[in-house]
């Protein structure tokens, strides 16, 4: 016999303490008085009657001390926890438990799962799911579980544990206020399974998702044990996966729009791009609402692609857009994903472009800025010159000869062999050279035709490594081009010719090819705000001036959206925000706010149909059963029944005064 709980030692002890308690209360028990009377006959054979019965009492006295002894020792006994492995008759041994399990539930609450299905979304019928595993494991008590969200990021909810009820309320913790707008970080997420099932026994990976990532590799699925329990049937879904605006090129104020908007269909569909605008919008209620529609658009949407174009001569006023899609009412298709029908875009902000012209007078090169709406022209004379500071351009008309030496952006009409500090060698002169070749694909080329130029002449550059030849002639001559000195701080932009030996001024191309070179010169991300994608952590440039000086970063998303932690380092600003929306940047001390704009714009997510990956489906494991004589394990038990039994015995005996 083996003990479980207080050793033998101990209970000797303690069976010997309450004993000997026990002994002592029954000889200090009280003794009759001792009373003198008169008649001692009589008392003489009450004494002689006493006599005779006192052994028999005496016995009694004692079955009643052995009684309660018992039952001291049958308490004693229990506290020890006896286990009867070994003894003849009544041997008992634990049967072998089996080795632990482990079962990783992951849970997909990215954007996909927002799709609704028959009036539920892909989420709420995972989270279903969820606790049917959960269910399903509750029976094996060394079954152990830990619950992980998984959406951009893992999140793991729950430690290893074996608490059915803990393991219920985290699944149902699971992205409580819905979907995230955010792509599936399947990766991140591998990597988080290896890690929590390493050395582990029975160990699993079971993830409830609708598979809208890339597909994973058969030898990892079969390393992890990843088995999956899909969700979400086939649908119909069209959304917005590239949005973008920009000034136009002839004009600051008419803006230009770019979209890509994905069908998933198999046919075609006809469809509905209403843009919207608010200059205090941060949330999709924000905008869509009628009375904020810019324009509209009927397209036809490609079965099974994507749908590209530009919209010119856009006209609005704010500084923040919104392009929603829509299927045509009259088409019988629905969309199950509404999350990536909207998309956001923010408005560059209008600059005046700060232009020095340095010329003896040219009414051509003077008329064709002076009109420009985003442009402000400063006119001077060679003796007047005092240096590009101040100026995002300058413009050095031909024979005038200033420094360009200084760091600043020039453009160079004709440029001179002796001009000080010019970059470009003249080796000669070409005379009446013809158009031959134009790089349409760079941004100085856009939307230009340049056909009967009659250039009288011109000078012959010499290029050197990095320049962009935009025209030249049909020898090869560079009538157009541009050079970057990155050391020396300035950008060059040299047409080779006067334009006043030419038909160009004339022509309806050269106020279009001032204004194109003015905007190649300020192509930085400041000129194009890019709008960023949710749950991806996103670098933005600080374009509020003294926001770089340390005050404290306080980030605005749009109402419900959850709290976004962002951090500064020198002169940008690293963010990651889960909900789609127009995010604001402050700083203490600062005034203003600079938005971001955070879109979905995931083509894997918008891809509402599952994928046919063939990973291995979740089974339910059978159940445990355990064969266990409850008595027999736990001994202690039946002692207590014994002592139980002998109080009531003792008790009948005295009241019957059978021991008494």
């Amino acid at each position: 016999m083996t003990f479980g709980g207080l050793g033998a030692s101990d209970l000797w002890a303690l069976f010997a303490i309450a004993g000997g308690a026990m002994v002592l209360l029954y000889l200090l028990k009280l003794r009759r008085r001792r009373v003198e009377v008169p008649y001692s006959p009589l008392w003489a054979r009450v004494v002689e009657d006493k006599q005779s019965t006192s052994l028999f009492k005496r016995l009694k006295r004692v079955f009643s001390l052995l009684v309660q002894l018992m039952v001291v020792a049958a308490i004693v006994l229990a506290l020890g926890d006896p286990k009867l492995a070994g003894l003849a008759g009544c041997s008992y041994s634990e049967p072998e438990r089996p080795p632990p399990r482990h079962t990783l539930l992951m849970i997909d609450a990215s954007a996909s799962m927002a799709t609704v299905e028959r009036g539920r979304t892909r989420l709420s019928r995972a989270r279903a799911e969820a606790h049917a595993v959960a269910d399903a494991l509750r029976g094996d008590p060394d079954h152990r579980v830990m619950v992980v969200q998984l959406d951009a990021r893992t999140r793991p909810l729950t430690l290893w544990t074996s608490d059915a009820d803990a393991v219920a309320e985290a699944i149902d913790a699971v992205a409580p206020a819905g979907a995230l707008d955010t792509p599936t970080a399947v990766d991140d997420a591998l990597r988080l399974a290896a890690d929590a099932l390493r050395g582990r026994e029975e160990a699993e990976v079971v993830l409830v998702t609708d598979a809208a990532f890339p597909p994973v590799d058969a030898a990892r699925v079969e390393e992890l044990r990843l088995r999956v329990v899909r969700v979400g049937a086939p649908g119909v879904n069209v959304g917005v996966q590239a949005f973008n605006v920009r000034p136009y090129l002839d004009d600051s104020l008419t803006y230009s729009i770019f979209y890509a908007i994905g069908n998933q269909a198999d046919r075609p569909l006809p469809a509905t791009l209403f843009l919207y605008a608010n200059d205090q919008g941060q949330s999709v209620d924000d905008f869509i609402a009628p009375a904020r529609i810019v324009a509209s658009y009927a397209l036809t949407l490609p079965a099974g692609g994507v749908l590209e174009d530009v919209i010119p001569d856009v006209k609005f006023e704010g500084s923040r857009l919104a392009a929603r899609v829509e299927i045509a009412a009259s088409d019988p298709a629905r969309d199950v994903f509404p999350r990536d029908d909207v998309a956001f875009a923010l408005v560059p902000e209008r600059k005046l472009l700060k232009v020095q012209l340095v010329s003896q007078g040219n009414l051509f090169l003077h008329a064709s800025l002076f009109v420009r709406e985003n442009v402000a022209l400063t006119s001077v004379t060679p003796a007047e010159y005092a240096g590009p500071e101040g100026f995002d351009v300058t413009i050095v008309d031909a024979g005038v000869g200033v420094d360009v030496s200084r760091p600043g952006d020039y453009l160079l009409i004709a440029p001179a062999a002796d001009l000080p500090g010019s970059p470009f060698e003249v080796t000669g002169v070409v005379s009446e050279p013809h158009v031959g070749r134009v790089a349409k694909r760079h941004p100085i080329a856009r939307d230009l035709q340049l056909v009967d130029l009659n250039i009288l002449e011109a000078t012959v550059l010499a290029k050197a490594r990095g320049d962009q030849v935009v025209v030249a002639s049909k020898g090869g001559a560079p009538l157009l081009l541009t050079r970057v000195d990155a050391e020396g701080g300035r950008r060059f932009v040299a047409l080779a010719f006067d334009v006043r030996k030419s038909l160009l001024p004339l022509n309806y191309a050269f106020p279009l090819l001032m204004v194109n070179a003015l905007s190649w010169f300020h192509q930085e991300e400041a000129g194009l705000l890019k709008p960023r994608r949710a749950g991806v952590e996103v670098s933005v440039p600080v374009a509020l001036e003294g926001a770089g000086g340390g005050g404290a970063l306080t980030v605005a998303g749009p109402p419900g959206a959850p709290p976004v932690h962002a951090r500064q380092i020198g002169e940008r600003v690293l963010l990651s925000a889960q909900r789609v929306g127009v995010y604001e940047l402050s700083w203490a001390g600062v005034a203003g706010a600079q938005p971001v704009a955070i879109n979905l714009m995931s083509p894997a997510e918008s891809r509402v149909s599952p994928r046919e990956a063939g990973y291995p489906a979740w089974e339910a494991p059978a159940p445990v059963v355990r064969e266990r004589d409850r008595w027999l394990s736990s001994f202690w038990r039946v002692l207590l029944l014994v002592a139980l039994g002998l109080v009531v015995l003792e008790w009948l005996t005295w009241h019957r005064r059978v021991t008494v």
